[in-house]
């Protein structure tokens, strides 16, 4: 096997830097995107009728929502607690979702992730789509 050039390493580790940069930014601009629009659908009348949520109502929500997306994070991931987090999610929705109504698991609501497989011996890995 031929050897890297020093030079073509280094733009390579730069190349994957500036890609998970990129990557973040993305992922914190939708997250933004999303819980502004979360707040003014809890804030508009027109859905919530006068049931609004004012400032300390949707304070608490994020709040509450960002313990939430810490708690249940690990279930994005392939880290040994993954399929844990993917079952309790789907355990919580269920509780929601009312009896006759249509219930899509985890990996239907996430269907860009990598399936979670045991393979031999009970190994855990990530399973191609």
């Amino acid at each position: 096997m031929a050897k890297q050039s020093g030079l073509l390493k280094r733009q390579k580790e730069e190349q994957k830097k500036r890609e998970r940069v990129l990557q973040d930014a993305t992922r914190q601009t939708f997250v933004q995107y999303m819980t502004d629009t979360l707040l003014f659908t809890l804030n508009d009348p027109e859905v919530m009728g006068k049931d609004v949520f004012g400032y300390a109502r949707l304070k608490k929500v994020l709040d509450a929502w960002g313990a939430k997306y810490d708690l249940y994070f690990d279930a994005l991931t392939l880290k040994d607690e993954a399929d844990y987090f993917r079952q309790k999610m789907d355990d919580a929705l269920r509780r929601i979702v009312p009896e006759g109504e249509e219930f899509f698991p985890f990996e239907e609501r996430y269907q860009w992730l990598p399936l979670i497989t045991y393979g031999e011996a009970g190994k855990k890995g990530g399973g191609k789509r």
